[in-house]
């Protein structure tokens, strides 16, 4: 006889609902995957970016120094500037630097490109804009301390906007650096002249004196990078569902055929209830299928429509763009909380509560004191088992589970023992269900968990049992495993719960 809670139809649900979980899990793993891809290529490229334009700087430095102070250099040693002469127009590579990058952005936004903000930082500046703030005066003594660090990069939110935040640093000084930064005394005359202070002077040999560093809007790379995987994961998820959900259907359309297919004496009556089933899941099969596929494809296509934004560069769609999907999803959503309320699939939770473990153990050892006293058992429980914060009746079900397991595989053991205890450990409390069973081969204790695996296939039960074991314990932050040698070694079943038993008080 078949228990009501082990109904063909309800551990139909129940499969159901085991497969509907796991899709989602898979659509959520990919998601998240795909969001970290996302994420990261954007990151890079924007990395790409901002090095490109410290390149260009650079080799901009480069001709200052190599080319431009040379021949002013020479003009002034041959008498055709006067040996007071200095401008900074001409020879601070800062100076210079700052305004072509300044123009840069003027000509970024004349094509509607965001500004790439640029500061050569400086803990010893003459000019006060290239003065280090706090941050940029760490990294400046980071790259003195360890030369191995080429560069340094992370996302910063100003003003509810994302950044990458990029940082080099600069040559270290040398001789020729010396030459201008060195003491104020030895630097050229119209140097001294244009800048009063020490600002720019006494700087070391072979120190690194700034930094240069850049910032660059990518708060709507973040956010396309958001909206696709928002889009895959709904999209993956619906079409896992349907093809589930299509499944179920099949099946119920076979069992009601094969059911009515024995009533011969009323064929006749039985062929028309049955048109009549097959056309009304037929129309529901399309309905559902249709309806799904409408907001898909209104999310595939606007998807498409953002990655080609994206590689434009054209944002101004996309709060229309994200505003279809969203709404091409809250309909998703719905048909979806119609299909789980039309499969009842669902689970039944109790608020957390403190218990008394030891209270839990005897509820669930006299749901099973039939079993026990059939099978000449012994059990034996641990005084004072901690208090635990759990949903009771779940965690009943789980000792009860355990028990009636290690009674199913006692073999032809003539003493059967089983004990429920805990043992401590560094950072929590293990609680186990040891018997002296048939016991499991290692190969097989994590199989053991899986659902509808039994080590014995001709065995009584579904093969649930500890996969709900298992689901109960992880939905409390806890874990659960095996311990056994193998073959007549007996087997223990340990589990942990997420939430810390407080001591028995009293």
């Amino acid at each position: 006889m078949i228990s009501p809670d082990n109904t063909p139809s309800k551990l139909l649900r129940r499969r159901t609902f085991m497969i509907i979980a796991g899709s989602l899990l898979l659509s959520g793993s990919v998601a998240l995957g795909l969001y970290f891809a996302v994420s990261a290529y954007f990151l890079n490229d924007a990395e790409e970016k901002l090095n490109n334009v410290l390149l260009s700087h650079r080799a901009f430095r480069l001709y200052i120094q190599e080319v431009l102070h040379p021949t002013f250099y020479n003009a002034r040693d041959t008498g055709k500037l006067s040996p007071d002469f200095y401008s900074p127009e001409i020879l601070s590579s800062s100076f210079i630097v700052r305004s072509l990058h300044s123009f840069y952005n003027t000509e970024r936004q004349k094509e509607h490109l965001p500004e790439i903000y640029y500061k050569m930082a400086s803990n010893n500046p003459r000019n006060q804009v290239n003065q280090a703030d706090a941050f940029e005066k760490s990294l400046i003594r980071m790259f003195n301390e360890n030369r191995n660090i080429a560069d340094y990069r992370k996302v910063v939110t100003i003003k509810g906007h994302k950044y990458l935040y990029y940082a080099k640093p600069f040559l270290p000084n040398d001789k020729a650096c010396l030459r201008c930064h060195g003491k104020r005394e030895d630097a050229p005359p119209g140097l001294q002249a244009l800048y009063a202070g020490e600002g720019g002077f006494n700087e070391k040999d072979g120190v690194i004196r700034a930094i240069e560093s850049m910032r660059m809007p990518i708060h709507n790379e973040i956010s396309a990078a958001l909206i696709v995987t928002i889009s895959v994961a709904v999209g993956l998820t619906a079409m896992l569902i349907l093809l589930i959900f299509n499944a179920r259907l099949r099946s119920l359309v076979q069992t009601k055929t094969e059911g009515l297919s024995q009533e011969i004496a009323e064929r006749k009556e039985r062929e028309i209830e049955l048109e009549g089933k097959n056309a009304e899941l037929e129309r529901f099969t399309y309905t559902v299928s249709h309806d799904l596929k409408s907001p898909l494809i209104t999310i595939k296509g606007f998807a498409g429509s953002l990655q080609k934004d994206i590689k434009t560069g054209r944002y101004d769609r996309f709060v229309g763009d994200l505003k279809r999907i969203t709404a091409a999803a809250d309909k998703m959503e719905l048909l979806l909380n119609d299909l789980l309320e039309l499969s009842r699939i669902g689970r039944m939770t109790n608020p957390p509560t403190e218990a008394d473990m030891s209270g839990i153990v005897q509820d669930a050892l006299s749901n099973l004191e039939g079993l026990i006293s059939s099978h000449a058992a012994t059990v034996k429980v641990q005084t004072d088992l901690p208090m635990v914060t759990c949903d009771r009746k779940r965690i009943e079900e789980v000792v009860q589970n355990l028990v009636e397991n290690a009674i199913k595989y006692m073999g032809s053991q003539p003493h059967p023992e089983i004990l429920i205890g805990t043992r401590p450990e560094e950072t929590e409390t293990v609680f186990f269900v040891r018997d002296n069973g048939i016991g499991i081969e290692p190969k097989f204790h994590e199989t053991v968990f899986g659902l509808f695996n039994k080590l014995d296939a001709q065995g009584e039960g579904t093969g649930i049992g500890l996969a709900l074991v298992r689901r109960i314990v992880e939905f409390h932050g806890g874990r659960v495993w095996v311990e056994s040698s193998g073959k007549d070694s007996g087997t223990t079943v340990c589990f942990t719960l997420g939430l810390a038993p407080k001591a028995l008080q009293g």
